[in-house]
């Protein structure tokens, strides 16, 4: 099954059903002779229809594009060595894969029958009944209805390539590769994925590959398999706050000389308002308007936004710009969809499993990989999930005291890629966190970002502090510059602002491993850990305990965690402990800065607050809640020129928000006791 989940992190789910409790119209019985049901042979599993109870095998479902021809979604039958279809009659039959584009999920059957073509829909519009007709839990094909939720939705995370219609109705597995329609029975989509919060139950948010862009994906595979997005030659991302204040529209980041988007006049730092007929308000939002360009074309409109005013550029679209033929290029689709360089470190970060189910590991040497402490706890070894197959290494004991542990591992593929430990930090490039991907259950490289702060001077410890998204599975994943370069070990974070351990500690690490207390100083860290650990995922610890073994342990993370627990549970001075040794640990912090103000706050400690307020309000002076803090300490702490630095900020950030804030300078009310 495929889903992302709205809680913590993303699983994948590989097929659904809608369905709602809104009426509906009747459907015309006809339409179900123009679904089937997709039952894959998986190798180690039983086929679906074979006598086994439902919902046991891995079945989907397909719409009938042609009297031969059955789309399904790609997910469905990739592992698959056999594939057949049921018909609505119950015949079964067998199935040959005609093509497939894993970048948008889509692919195509043939089957030796005369079946009757689904008819595409018209474009819908929001709140249009839909139903959806599939296999669900392998009980044959069913119906469940809903309305349309959202239109053009390109950010849901499934695909490289999407546009999808999102529905309300409800969804079970077995239904991908199914027919969205609408009361006639005409085609507006073929059902894709969903998306569950905390487990696999529908919240009523779930998506269809939209018509249009089946329709593109099939003419293309159908008239020679391969599917060949445009590849303008550019970076988008999201502009500054003050341009989105205004309007919101990607910005030209980077152009590739001579690539199709310099060749139409595209500078950098233009705005894409409009591709095509589509409007497009963020980077995926190009991609998807982009894959829904006829391969056939040219050329395409791309209205753009320069220094205030609108123009309309021809974007000319090279014939054979496909998805493997633009490696090097700054915006590719596809398997990675970034520069040679970076993608080429998927090849040394392996997932891997010890006291934390998930991490990442980064390969610095034939048998050597490099990982977070976090991830490995108190064990003695991990398991690595090798191209090979799942694989033993052990923990190399070191005297190192940071989040990094060494492990020893045989059997790596001889040609597989070893990154250089000698990179220096740029600071005018961009980063991108490599590592596991729970969701596509795949190492894959996320979105970049800048860098915010580098390690902070005289700090052993010391972190460097970026934007590159992170999220839980990527710890002990590599952090690469723009050329590919290793510059440091993910370890995670969270708001915008994420954190790796730079180059320099695993060379620290290495050299550690010949010191004579390495065993027991890795002995007592990680058990340390897993009683930290233990103590905070217990309903009611003791404040003291919680103190005395998250101390220990010195992990950055648990500090912070270890901090906000004894806030909840009143131990204020316990809390601002365990948050100040997380800024001395990592001064540059941002968000180990922001816990220690919360815990002074809520102990009414204002001048305490100011130091920490005004590194922020010099280092954050865009983020709303820092210059809070700022102008809250600075009118309770006695510092007015810090209040009055943080409001003129907060005129900028959020206007909004400055106006009470002027009011709370001018009349404050009193101070609330410390605590």
């Amino acid at each position: 099954m495929r889903c992302i989940q709205g809680t913590v992190f993303a699983i994948l789910i590989s097929a659904l059903v809608l369905g709602s409790d809104k009426p509906a119209q009747a459907l015309p019985p006809e339409t179900l002779a123009s679904v089937v049901s997709v039952l894959p042979v998986w190798p180690g599993r039983a086929q679906g229809g074979t006598g086994g109870p439902p919902g046991v095998a891995p079945e989907g479902s397909g719409v009938v594009l042609r009297p031969n021809i059955v789309a399904t979604a790609w997910h469905v039958i990739e592992p698959a060595d056999r594939i057949d279809v049921r018909l609505s009659d119950g015949r079964v039959l067998p199935a040959e894969l005609v093509g497939q584009d894993a970048a948008s999920d889509i692919a195509l059957l043939r089957v030796e029958a005369d079946l009757p073509p689904i008819i595409f829909a018209t474009d819908p519009d929001l709140a249009d009944p839909v139903c959806a007709i599939g296999n669900a839990y392998g009980f044959g094909l069913s119906v469940t209805c809903g309305v349309v939720s959202a239109l053009g939705v390109s950010n849901a995370g499934f695909n490289p390539v999407e546009d999808f219609v999102q529905t309300d109705a409800a969804a079970n597995p077995g239904t991908s590769g199914g027919a969205l329609v609408d009361p006639e029975g005409r085609l507006v989509g073929m059902i894709s994925a969903i998306f569950a919060s905390g487990a696999e139950t529908n919240i009523g948010m779930n998506f269809a590959v939209s018509a249009l862009l089946l329709e593109r994906v099939s003419e293309a595979l159908l008239d020679d398999g391969t599917v060949r997005y445009p590849q303008p030659g550019w970076r988008l991302a999201l502009p500054d706050r003050d341009v989105l204040a205004r309007i919101a529209a990607p910005e030209v980041r980077v152009l590739e000389a001579g690539g199709p988007a310099a060749q139409a006049g595209v500078r950098s730092g233009d705005l894409i308002v409009t591709i095509g007929p589509r409007r497009v308000y963020a980077p995926r939002d190009v991609i998807a308007a982009l894959a829904l360009v006829p391969q056939d074309a040219s050329s395409v409109e791309v209205t753009i936004e320069r220094d205030g005013s609108r123009q309309t550029l021809s974007l000319p679209i090279a014939p054979q710009a496909g998805i493997d033929e633009q490696a090097g290029t700054s915006e590719q689709l596809g398997d990675c969809p970034h520069a040679t360089p970076v993608c080429l470190m998927r090849q040394a970060v392996f997932p891997i499993s010890a006291f934390d189910p998930l991490g990442s590991a980064t390969r610095i040497s034939e048998d050597l990989l490099v990982t977070n402490r976090h991830v490995i706890g108190d064990r003695p070894d991990a398991v690595v999930y090798t191209p090979d197959g799942p694989r033993g290494a052990r923990v190399v004991p070191s005297a190192y005291t940071g989040d990094l542990v060494l492990l020893h591992i045989t059997g790596l593929p001889a040609e597989g890629y070893v990154p250089m430990l000698d990179a220096v930090l740029q600071e005018s490039t961009e980063f991108f966190a490599v590592g596991a991907d729970v969701a596509r259950q795949e190492v894959r490289v996320f979105d970049p970002g800048p860098l915010l702060l580098p390690p902070a001077e005289g700090a052993p410890l010391g972190r460097v502090h970026v934007g590159a998204r992170m999220q839980p599975g990527v710890s002990g994943g590599a952090l690469v510059d723009a050329n590919g370069a290793l510059t440091g070990i993910a370890v995670g974070g969270g708001d915008g602002r994420f954190e790796a351990i730079p180059l320099r500690d695993v060379q620290v690490l290495l050299e550690l491993q010949e010191d004579g207390d390495a065993a027991s100083i890795t002995s007592q860290l990680g058990e340390a850990f897993v009683r930290c650990a233990d103590l905070l995922s217990a309903s009611a610890p003791d404040p003291t305990s919680v103190a005395d073994a998250c101390g220990n342990a010195q992990n950055q993370g648990q500090l912070l965690e270890a901090g906000r627990t004894l806030a909840r549970l009143g131990d204020i001075d316990g809390a601002v402990a365990l948050h100040q040794a997380a800024v001395d640990q990592v001064p540059n912090s941002i968000n180990a800065r922001i816990s220690l103000l919360v815990s002074l706050q809520l102990g009414a400690r204002f001048e305490e607050m100011t130091e920490h307020a005004r590194w922020l309000t010099e280092i954050a002076a865009d983020d709303p809640q820092a210059l809070r803090f700022a102008i809250q300490s600075g009118v309770w702490g006695g510092d007015p020129e810090l209040a009055e630095a943080g409001y003129q900020a907060l005129l900028t950030a959020d206007p909004r928000q400055a106006e009470a804030a002027r009011r709370f300078i001018d009349a404050a009310p009193p101070r609330p006791p410390r605590r």
